[in-house]
């Protein structure tokens, strides 16, 4: 469970790597914005660790069923934006089931849990290119790096 001082730290976080891989493109940053409160939110309400209000229910709820679908840069990337959304689900599943485990699951839980990042670098690669991509990859594994066990 992370603080609140801890979590204004992560949003400031999530703002900046979202401003550095989506560049000019203000419907890419719109885009990442939504996830990252969608997910962030939805994970609240799994672990059950955080309040989470009628106006958070209500937020996501409008991001899933207008804001996202409307969002033109998720209409143009569509293919390859859904196959990341099937990806991180497939791993933040994989994550709650291996959190129980034994030790070599609670490694893999560490990992899988974060699947949400790879989502960062492929946006910077669909505004700006490879290169960016690369670039966007290195700070975003050093930016949301956690030690094992938190």
């Amino acid at each position: 469970m992370t603080t609140k001082q801890e979590r204004e730290v992560i949003q400031e976080q999530t703002k900046w790597i979202i401003t550095e891989a989506c560049g000019n493109d203000v419907e890419a940053a719109k885009y990442l914005w939504m996830i990252a409160r969608i997910t962030r939110t939805l994970d609240d309400v799994f672990d059950a660790d955080q309040e989470v209000t009628r106006e958070d229910h209500l937020e996501i709820l409008k991001y899933l069923f207008i804001e996202l679908p409307a969002n033109r840069f998720y209409q143009a990337n569509y293919n390859t934006l859904t196959s990341q959304h099937f990806s991180m689900w497939n791993a933040w599943v994989a994550s709650n089931i291996a959190e129980h485990g034994d030790e070599t699951d609670q490694v893999y839980y560490h990992v899988w849990r974060d699947q949400i990042h790879e989502l960062i670098p492929i946006v910077a690669l669909l505004t700006q290119g490879l290169e960016k991509m690369e670039n966007v990859s290195l700070k975003v594994r050093r930016i949301f790096k956690k030690k094992l066990g938190d």
